[in-house]
């Protein structure tokens, strides 16, 4: 097995077992939400003395269970496994029409499985002694409009947190949930700042329109490495990307390097496809530093989590040499000297202390030889 078949396969495996784990935490979201509507539902009709119209705690929990978990995982599959790559690609207004329709299916097929246990334990319940009458009455009354309407709710604010999520990565948006960076942190932090070589070149030759879809191909193509590795797409710039790795993921199995050797791998392997499409190659320069910055939320319309510190100028401009130095990726030495090399079949060699610009002290740099 190649490396690319190897690479494919070991993402197909990471990118199913998130989403499964997605799927997970919806179905514990909503089963938490039905559980405290259940129970604000049920302590009504206690108060209101109507016990002869309602049923056991017990009965009554059981048939929530078994009408929200699987419609948690159903609405929550099709979210995360389809609906939420599709709502990318359709017009908002032919997304909603399809998610309402597929919706309404999902809900009028499984909230009949909730009242069909109440009836079963309640035979206050029964119409005529007929079960089946009593469900499809119970169903389609415009008592349950309310019920409708606030799953629906529930379901559009699903699809929401999902948008958001991917707007930020799932990392720092976790983090913004959880206020991590509410207040200024210092971490130690390795950066990597890649940038397409010749970009002006093929932004030329290939116009506005198609070099953004080029950019977009590239970026789409090469993020699988990205994930694998542990990093972390902190910004795109134009046609520039920088990733980040706490200190510890980064130099775990030279995950840092190793991210720039999977993406290259991913991209050649899709060499037909861009030449078929844009008669160009994609190739990226790299520059990584690793050091200390300060972590935090910034922005009032638009909050974002920033890191500012030394260490991404220094990033930015080890990057900047590597027309210079005949290379397509270069690090600082002090990074290296932390590294486990004997993850990395590729030998290094130094090209000495270079004094970057804007800087008064020499950074060792050191080269991957290809």
């Amino acid at each position: 097995m190649n490396l690319f078949s190897h690479l494919k396969k070991q993402f197909s495996h990471f990118s199913i077992r998130g989403k499964i784990v997605t799927v997970l935490w919806i179905t514990l979201l909503w089963t938490v939400i039905g559980m405290l509507r259940f129970f604000e539902g049920y302590t009504s009709v206690i108060t209101t003395e109507c016990l002869e119209q309602t049923i056991a705690l017990r009965e009554g929990i059981l048939a929530s269970l078994l009408a929200i978990i699987p419609a948690g995982i159903l609405i929550g599959s099709s979210l995360v496994f389809l609906w939420e790559r599709w709502l990318r690609k359709m017009i908002l207004p032919k997304a909603i029409f399809f998610i309402l329709l597929f919706y309404t299916f999902v809900f009028f097929s499984i909230y009949p499985i909730e009242y069909f246990i109440q009836v079963t334990y309640n035979q206050n319940l029964l119409i005529n002694n007929n079960i089946t009458e009593t469900i499809l009455h119970r169903v389609f009354k415009i008592s349950v409009i309310p019920t409708y309407l606030f799953w629906l709710a529930v379901t559009i604010l699903t699809i929401f947190l999902l948008l958001i999520r991917d707007t930020f990565g799932p990392i720092h948006f976790i983090n913004f949930l959880k206020g991590k960076y509410l207040r200024p942190k210092r971490e130690e932090r390795i950066f990597m700042f890649m940038d397409l070589k010749a970009s002006t070149t093929i932004a030329e030759k290939l116009g506005e329109e198609q070099y953004f879809n080029f950019l977009n191909d590239t970026f789409s193509i090469a993020t699988p490495g990205i994930l694998l590795t542990k990093g972390e797409i902190y910004q795109y710039v134009g046609d520039e990307i920088v990733i980040s790795w706490s200190t510890k993921k980064g130099l775990q199995n030279a995950n840092c390097i190793k991210c720039y050797l999977e993406m290259v791998t991913l991209l050649r392997a899709k060499s037909e496809y861009f030449e078929k499409k844009y008669a160009i190659q994609p190739q990226f320069k790299a520059g990584l530093h690793y050091g200390n910055v300060i972590a935090g939320e910034m922005g009032i319309v638009k909050r974002e989590i920033v890191y500012s510190g030394d260490v991404l100028n220094t990033a930015s401009r080890i990057q900047s040499l590597c027309n210079e130095m005949g290379t397509n990726i270069l690090l600082s030495k002090n990074l290296m000297e932390r590294m486990d090399l004997h993850f990395l079949k590729q030998k290094t060699k130094s090209v000495g202390d270079i004094t970057l610009r804007g800087k008064k002290e020499k950074v060792g740099l050191v080269a991957l030889v290809m």
